[in-house]
């Protein structure tokens, strides 16, 4: 069961990391996409090698390490990408005629009472 487990996570994570190359593999470095995709390839032939009626202990630990790696190696990559992104949006935040106009407005004020806890929650029926 933990084989099985490890295998779908894994394979679920490949196709994911994969998915979210083809988005945005234009607006990361070239090496840094070439390690995660290698970290893609190498875990997607380890999943492709281990046969699920006899998975062993090991093969479990190796999945488990390949994953860990292609998740260090993407999550480098795509935190980098969000940095250059936010950078971008905040650099085009003060364009414009009014810079900075509107940009706080009372925000976290409300009506009195709002953000309480004393939250009900109820069901209905229409008559």
């Amino acid at each position: 069961k933990e084989g099985i487990d490890t295998k779908n996570d894994a394979d679920a994570f490949v196709f994911q990391t994969e998915k979210a190359l083809e988005e945005v593999g234009d607006k990361i470095d070239a090496s840094e996409k070439a390690a995660v995709e290698a970290d893609c390839k190498a875990l997607k032939e380890l999943l492709e090698k281990v046969n699920m009626d006899d998975i062993s202990d090991a093969q479990i630990a190796e999945i488990k390490a390949g994953k860990e790696k292609l998740t260090q190696s993407a999550q480098k990559v795509f935190a980098k990408m969000y940095e250059q992104m936010g950078a971008g949006a905040n650099a085009g935040a003060g364009a414009g005629p009014n810079p900075g106009a509107g940009a706080d407005t009372g925000a976290g004020a409300g009506p009195e009472g709002y953000g309480s806890d004393d939250v009900v929650d109820g069901d209905y029926k229409e008559v």
